[in-house]
């Protein structure tokens, strides 16, 4: 005889949408309940466990999210959603037990974008095999490497360099005093995304941003006419003898309908001579 729980029991189907919908919500202890349901109540199944791991994950309960892609391996060990995320897991978990002893001390606002402290850039000269290594997450240190800056985890994995204009950059700040912390904040293939953060200001570059301020300037609706509109004179005029225009020049193709600000980057720093000076038109423009 069923019980009243077995016979009002949905569809696992149902319960596996609920689980997604609960996750696409962000609802990350809600979906978790749901999916341990299924799995008690249905028996083994390996999605349910992949959707499990990653609310854990979410949650912040990694060695629970690790267990789950595991268990979820138990029973298709060619399950690549599986094992990317239980590979992963072990890396951030080592990363966590390094950061827990390590000397460094992390900056909790590392990954909070702020104007002209923080920069998001994309390494150059990264080695082979680096996103097996990192996670995003990854708190990493500057190091000046002859006349450029090299970005290493504290673990000691070398991530690769910071863009040569940024280097020479940041390099006059930390000779003149500033210090930096950086942190992975995307690997994928051989690119490696970092933000650096500015964590010390020595007082001789009071009010010098650290990264080029940028400005936008506003851009209007470009209004455009339609081509049975345009007078005959003027498609005369086109045809015998106007100059016909480049493909790709000013046509507004990059720039749909003007939703796309222009943006001017501040010239890159030439000298100290104890301040900065290229630049300073700009970055007073912002302030």
């Amino acid at each position: 005889m069923k019980t009243e729980s077995e016979e009002h029991l949905k569809p696992k189907s149902q319960y596996a949408e609920e689980a997604v919908q609960l996750a696409l919500s962000g609802r990350w202890e809600q979906a978790a309940d749901v999916n341990r349901f299924i799995l008690e109540s249905f028996g083994a199944d390996q999605e349910a466990q992949n959707r499990l791991g990653k609310a854990l994950t979410e949650l912040g309960r990694l060695d629970e999210a690790k267990a789950s892609y595991e268990a979820s391996l138990q029973l298709n060990p060619l399950n690549m959603i599986a094992r990317k995320n239980a590979a992963k897991l072990d890396v951030l978990l080592r990363a966590k037990d390094g950061l827990r002893s390590g000397p460094a001390k992390v900056d909790l606002n590392l990954f909070v974008e702020e104007m002209g402290k923080t920069m998001v850039t994309v390494l150059e000269a990264v080695g082979p095999d680096v996103c097996r290594l990192v996670v995003p997450g990854d708190v990493a240190e500057l190091r000046i490497e002859r006349d450029g800056i090299v970005a290493e985890t504290v673990r000691g994995v070398r991530l690769g360099m910071l863009e040569a204009r940024l280097a020479r950059r940041l390099i006059k700040f930390i000779k003149g005093g500033n210090r930096y912390q950086a942190g992975v904040t995307g690997c994928e293939g051989d690119q490696v995304r970092m933000i650096v953060r500015e964590t010390h200001q020595d007082p001789r570059f009071v009010g010098k941003p650290s990264f080029p301020m940028r400005r936008k300037r506003e851009v209007d609706f470009r209004p455009y006419t339609k081509e049975s509109l345009l007078a005959r004179e003027v498609e005369s005029y086109e045809e015998d003898g106007g100059e016909e225009r480049e493909e790709g020049e000013d046509t507004g193709d990059s720039e749909i309908a003007g939703l796309h600000p222009v943006e001017d980057e501040a010239e890159p720093l030439e000298d100290f001579g104890g301040q900065i000076e290229a630049g300073d038109e700009d970055e007073e423009d912002e302030r």
